[in-house]
């Protein structure tokens, strides 16, 4: 493995650790992730792609769910209105019995 030297500001290098540290990494692997994140940049337009199409196919399927549930609930409300007129044919009834 190759070696790299770099100085950094005394609190960039403390950030470093305490994210290194957060995410139980040694620094050098931590910082080692994020150069090689730098360096593929390909990798990372690839993910932003599919995550891209995976919300996509996402909100289309919300989107039939929503129209799905908009139908049902007028088809449930237009029942409602005929049960509620044959009850009240009901009570009618009842009242001038």
């Amino acid at each position: 493995m190759a070696e790299i030297k770099a100085r950094v500001d005394p609190a960039i290098k403390k950030k470093i650790a305490s994210m290194a540290k957060k995410k139980k990494m040694t620094q050098n692997a931590f910082i080692n992730l994020h150069l090689e994140r730098i360096t593929t940049p390909n990798l990372f337009q690839e993910e932003k792609n599919r995550f891209e199409e995976m919300l996509g196919m996402h909100i289309d399927v919300f989107a039939t769910f929503a129209k799905s549930n908009e139908e049902l609930l007028k088809k449930l409300i237009s029942i409602e209105g005929v049960l509620n007129r044959e009850v009240h044919k009901v009570i009618e009834q009842e009242v001038n019995e």
